[in-house]
């Protein structure tokens, strides 16, 4: 516009208002034109752009807070189940303890047991081999007092001298 002016001044003439005016009225139709035909859809093409560039800045920061109370969530499962294992561990490592010293006591028990019956077996058969010892004593010293005395002894007799030399031979 100003090489208008400047046109007009090299002229030699003053300034034309009707080519001014033309030039105004043909740039404010065209402006008019603009507006109406290409700035209004481009400046509604860009309004909507920004919307959705806002709604998906919007979803991206739902998203990722969404994302962070997840990860807080798993974590929090996490330790729920570490202290879970934890718990469980002990519980099984207590209970082996306790099974183990049961085991224990029970062998030690069922042994001790073991060991007095086999004394007590053992009392047994050195009682009866005693008494068999005692028997046999007594039917040799009677064999061998029938053999001395070259004489028979009755029944009687031979139990009073039984009685009596297991009596004699319990005191020693």
């Amino acid at each position: 516009m100003l090489d208008l002016f400047v046109l007009g001044a090299a002229s030699g003439g003053g300034v034309e208002f009707g080519t001014i005016f033309g030039t105004l009225i043909v740039f404010l139709v065209l402006l008019f034109l603009l507006s109406k035909y290409a700035w209004g859809p481009l400046k509604n093409i860009m309004d909507e752009r920004e919307q959705m560039i806002n709604r998906d800045l919007d979803e991206a920061k739902r998203a990722r807070e969404e994302a962070t109370k997840l990860q807080e969530e798993n974590e929090r499962k996490l330790n729920e189940a570490k202290q879970e294992i934890d718990t469980m561990l002990t519980n099984a490592k207590n209970q082996a303890k306790t099974e183990k010293q049961a085991i224990i006591d029970e062998a030690t028990m069922k042994s001790d047991q073991m060991l007095k019956d086999a004394q007590t077996e053992i009392q047994n058969e050195k009682d009866r081999a005693m008494n068999d010892i005692n028997d046999k004593v007594a039917e040799l010293s009677i064999l061998i007092a029938e053999k001395v005395l070259n004489k028979e002894i009755n029944d009687k007799d031979q139990k009073d001298l039984v009685e009596q030399y297991i009596h004699e031979a319990g005191d020693k």
